[in-house]
């Protein structure tokens, strides 16, 4: 089999430098921007989590529909890259307009419209451009070794994201919201030239794409045997409440240093530096474990890990360590070493899902599968940034109030507790680069 070229591993892998981005932001500092506190709110919080919770909705509806057309377009470049061409400098635009509001220092009911427009064309884009590019991975190589090496470097390239994200409270209090906007807008651009440039996919035509005819109603009946594959259910389950809980954590940080540390927003970097150093150290480690014990034990490592580091959070002023940033600071640190093995192992993981589905099919389907998940996934986003936002008032009035936030903790822990639970009986075993089935 041919070793795909370093290059083209770099040139793909890149993506996820925009990818992480541009969910962090979003993540963290969206619902700072339009919902700081109840007194200055330029919408309610009641109306940012219900139209965030619809964008997901909508993300859930167009990621399999992009995914089923991949699946079945036929051009000259393939069947994902046309989508990344035409789709990323729309991309890159909706990302910035997300950070100026019409009216950015007062409550107003065209705030409302503006973020709910521009939310569901984020969503939209990004499933259109995210989609075909996450199911390049299948196709531009069938080496288990390569693709877990692959999801590595990309993973690379996520903690490369993740450190420019950290950055992102100075670069707000020096330049406001409209600096995220910026800097998500240029990565954008930035992170898929090269996949545009450097991936090259054969011409697609019938034989290559599906020897179904395609018909656009037909996407139900393939959604719905993506759920006969008992190996997806169970990493469908578990990615998408780990998800839940991943954004719930990574939302609340600038509410937890702002309530709880009392600390401006240029000195969030210094909570999300941990997560970076114990990102950049630990994903070699996963890569290492991963090839030695095989992705199934790893993944199960990264949940129960996450499953005990994320409530830590709620002990904090408890350990009596030193003071309450440093506590924090520590279990961020630890939490960072597994939340480092789940960027990684995920998309390595779908992969052997997708070739388990073509020996049940004879089809390759790796658009359906990622839009399925993403369905999934996004909708769990939603519904953690709706349970947060109604947690962290709990027990107070107009502001976040540290039982809020502490309970948010509790409750994503108790979410990777469940992911723990759905991922023990996936049957796929990976051993010498050759999948089994564990009956």
């Amino acid at each position: 089999m041919n070793q795909l070229p370093l290059g083209k591993k770099f040139a793909y892998s890149m993506g996820g430098f925009a990818l992480n981005i541009a969910n962090l932001a979003i993540s963290q500092w969206l619902m700072k921007l339009y919902v700081p506190s109840l007194d200055s709110a330029l919408i309610s919080p009641f109306l940012f989590s219900l139209i965030f919770l619809l964008g997901r909705f909508t993300d859930g509806i167009t990621e399999p529909l992009i995914g089923y057309i991949s699946d079945h377009f036929r051009s000259k470049r393939g069947r994902r890259i046309p989508f990344i061409i035409g789709a990323v400098i729309p991309v890159a635009v909706v990302s910035f307009l997300l950070w100026v509001p019409p009216f950015p220092q007062q409550y107003h009911w065209i705030n409302g419209v503006y973020i709910f427009v521009m939310v569901q064309l984020f969503f939209i884009l990004w499933s259109t451009l995210a989609n075909p590019y996450m199911s390049l991975l299948p196709e531009i190589t069938t080496d288990l070794k390569e693709r877990v090496d692959i999801s590595t470097m990309q993973a690379g390239f996520i903690m490369l994201g993740t450190l420019v994200f950290g950055a992102m409270g100075p670069v707000k209090e020096a330049f406001g919201f409209k600096g995220i906007g910026v800097v998500v807008f240029t990565a954008t651009i930035i992170a898929f030239l090269p996949t545009i440039i450097f991936i090259k996919q054969k011409p697609s035509n019938d034989e290559s794409v599906s020897k179904e005819k395609f018909r656009l109603l037909n996407i139900f009946s393939w959604a719905r045997t993506t759920f006969k594959n008992k190996p997806f259910v169970h990493l469908l389950m578990a990615t998408s409440l780990y998800w839940f809980a991943l954004n719930m954590i990574i939302l609340i940080i600038p509410f937890w240093s702002e309530n709880i540390l009392h600390i401006t927003d240029d000195k969030v970097i210094f909570l999300m530096i941990p997560i970076l150093a114990a990102n950049i150290l630990f994903f070699f480690v996963f890569n290492v474990f991963a090839h030695r014990f095989g992705k199934y034990i790893t993944f199960l490592v990264v949940l129960g890990g996450s499953a005990v580091a994320m409530p830590l959070l709620a002990l904090v002023g408890v350990f009596n360590i030193g003071t309450a940033m440093f506590e924090t600071q520590c279990v961020l640190a630890i939490f960072g070493i597994f939340m480092s093995g789940f960027l990684m192992l995920p998309m390595a993981l779908f992969a052997d899902v997708v070739d388990y589905d073509e020996k049940l099919t004879g089809f390759r389907r790796e658009g359906i599968y990622f839009g399925v998940q993403s369905i999934f996934q996004k909708i769990s986003i939603g519904f953690s940034v709706a349970l947060a936002g109604t947690l962290m008032y709990a027990g107070g009035q107009n502001k976040p109030t540290e039982f809020g936030l502490k309970g948010i903790a509790v409750a994503a822990g108790i979410c990777a507790v469940l992911a723990f639970i759905a991922f023990l009986r996936y049957p796929l075993r990976d051993k010498d680069g050759v999948i089994s089935e564990k009956k």
